[in-house]
């Protein structure tokens, strides 16, 4: 287990950034109608293709605004369970090297029974943090994957006018 690959701070901020940017689209939407007198844009059958654009944008950027604050969320839950459990390894004179629970080198004063126990235990417990991370990255990457296909659909309608 690695440490959390993105700045939390930065991943949050980014994650409301796109969740606010997702709410000033649906904030635009209100007003999109008619052009304005002298405009050069089209009339109606455009607009339902442009309000389908924001729609499916403000839409996409909330859900993945929303993964991203989740995903700092999990991580500092993670980052809290990692800290526990360095310092039970640290109880036990074992340390953690990535995903990995490793013995101390030199001689140590805990059981060797108790200590491989705890070791294993341990290690199992990293594995469990692990694989949460794993899983919270393939959402995230899940997320991302499934609003460029929309949003590439929904681009691709309004380009053509088929809204």
């Amino acid at each position: 287990m690695s440490p959390e690959p993105v700045d939390p701070g930065s991943t949050s901020a980014l994650g409301g950034a796109l969740r606010a940017h997702a709410l000033r689209l649906t904030q635009l939407l209100e007003p999109l109608g008619e052009p304005a007198p002298g405009s050069r844009r089209p009339a109606v059958p455009e607009t339902a293709g442009e309000r389908a654009l924001l729609t499916a944008t403000a839409v996409q950027l909330d859900r993945v605004g929303a993964a991203l604050q989740g995903l700092v969320t999990s991580g500092v839950e993670r980052s809290a369970r990692r800290r526990a459990l360095d310092d039970e390894a640290a109880r036990h004179e074992l340390d953690l090297d990535g995903t990995r629970v490793m013995e101390r080198p030199g001689p140590s004063r805990v059981d060797p029974q108790s200590r491989l126990r705890a070791r294993e235990h341990l290690q199992e417990l990293v594995n469990r943090v692990a694989a949460a991370q794993g899983r919270d990255l393939a959402l995230i990457a899940r997320e991302l994957e499934t609003s460029l296909a929309v949003l590439q659909s929904v681009a691709a309608r309004a380009r053509t006018g088929a809204g």
